[in-house]
């Protein structure tokens, strides 16, 4: 399990690099505000963005179904952004 958190950390930063640094698509955001609010309070009411991330990432067991499902697209989303590595000779 912990191996698909740090692959789902690792989608997710993705996403929002590719999306632009520190973004985060507004279907996460909103399906996130509760969990974020609840979970991570400090970075939330700061507006801290990589540290809600982290946060939601971190307690993605915690987080509600709708906020894992966003994380979960975010992931897939990330991993079709993502080129392919080339092959090794």
């Amino acid at each position: 399990m912990r191996l698909s958190i740090l692959a789902l950390v690792a989608a997710f930063a993705a996403v929002a690099g590719a999306a632009g640094a520190q973004t985060t698509p507004a279907s996460t955001k909103a399906a996130c505000r509760s969990s974020a609010m609840a979970l991570c309070h400090a970075a939330a009411v700061a507006d801290d963005k990589a540290a809600i991330r982290a946060c939601l990432i971190r307690n993605f067991e915690k987080v509600t179904p709708e906020c894992q499902a966003a994380m979960k697209a975010a992931q897939a989303q990330g991993a079709a952004a993502r080129p392919e590595a080339p092959p090794k000779p």
